[in-house]
């Protein structure tokens, strides 16, 4: 991405971003994560494979699968991660990305999350329930939810999930699986994102805008309305900046007081957007295997 390949990058309004680095994968783009402590990238292809990228965009780890994978996790701490792979099956894997063990579950699986310090994961599936597991397999906790969860997210700071349906339900629930709080939505949910100790959570609702709530109690807090249906939402560790993209190949970033700092247009169709803790970086996961950092100003 240099020369006019960058011209995007001056597209919009504000202050606009620099390009730090860009890293293509050997495929189209499964998923990609960040871990937020080392600032290191794990990203999945849909040929089967799984590459890390430490914080300069550079291979650390690379293999080769025989499976379709199809989303992945990775702990905050860098210590491993976690993939879905050929739908039914979750695997744990070490930071060398080797794995250690494989689980496979009843149903397809439609959300996975890693605790930060790399001891559990929590899967959704489409049969509505969800499940905790520790690193040696472990069955914590199963409970069942009235919508299946397409968006789950394991805190920092409590024993808690927060987690959304792609539309009637958002909640925050224990590890054990009691519901903290549960409300009904009166839209469809794109993506999710939640600050780190799950005070502040954020929906991309299309043409609703991206919603916003109180992770404490599930209060509404409004929403923020930007131009275009919004199908992606982040935001870093303590919110600091909120990423949000639309349909139309909007990329808008919005500070606390709910102003628009910056926008872009996108070359292509974005996948994932990942936020730095401080928000002073942004990374983008296009479809066609591209990823780049972009630096901010938060």
């Amino acid at each position: 991405m240099r020369g006019e390949s960058e011209a995007w990058l001056y597209s919009g309004r504000g202050a606009a971003p620099a390009l730090r680095w860009s890293f293509t994968a050997d495929a189209p783009l499964a998923d990609v994560r960040l871990a937020r402590e080392t600032g290191e990238i794990l990203a999945a292809d849909v040929s089967g494979g799984l590459y890390l990228l430490d914080r300069r965009g550079r291979v650390a780890s690379l293999i080769r699968t025989r499976h379709e994978i199809q989303r992945v996790a990775w702990a905050d701490s860098g210590v491993g991660g976690t993939a879905v792979i050929d739908n039914r099956t979750v695997v744990w894997f070490d930071r060398k990305l080797q794995f250690d063990w494989t689980r496979e579950v009843p149903d397809d699986v439609l959300a996975i999350s890693m605790d930060p310090h790399g001891t559990h994961v929590a899967v959704s599936m489409a049969d509505g329930v969800t499940a905790v597991l520790t690193s040696e397999s472990r069955k914590v906790s199963r409970f069942e939810t009235v919508r299946p969860l397409r968006y789950i997210h394991l805190l920092a700071t409590v024993t808690h999930l927060v987690a959304a349906a792609e539309h009637g339900l958002v909640g925050r629930f224990s590890m054990r699986g009691e519901a903290v709080w549960t409300e009904k939505l009166w839209s469809n949910v794109g993506d999710m994102a939640v600050t780190g100790d799950g005070r502040n959570l954020f929906l991309a609702g299309f043409a609703h805008g991206v919603q916003s709530y109180d992770g404490d109690d599930g209060g509404s807090r409004g929403s923020f309305i930007t131009e275009g249906t919004v199908a992606l939402v982040a935001c870093g560790y303590a919110r600091k900046q909120l990423i949000a993209a639309t349909l139309e190949r909007q990329l808008f970033a919005i500070n606390d007081a709910g102003e628009l700092v910056w926008n872009l247009t996108l070359p292509e169709d974005l996948s994932r957007i990942l936020v730095s803790p401080l928000g002073d970086w942004v990374i983008l996961g296009f479809a066609s295997g591209r990823i780049v950092r972009l630096d901010t100003t938060p």
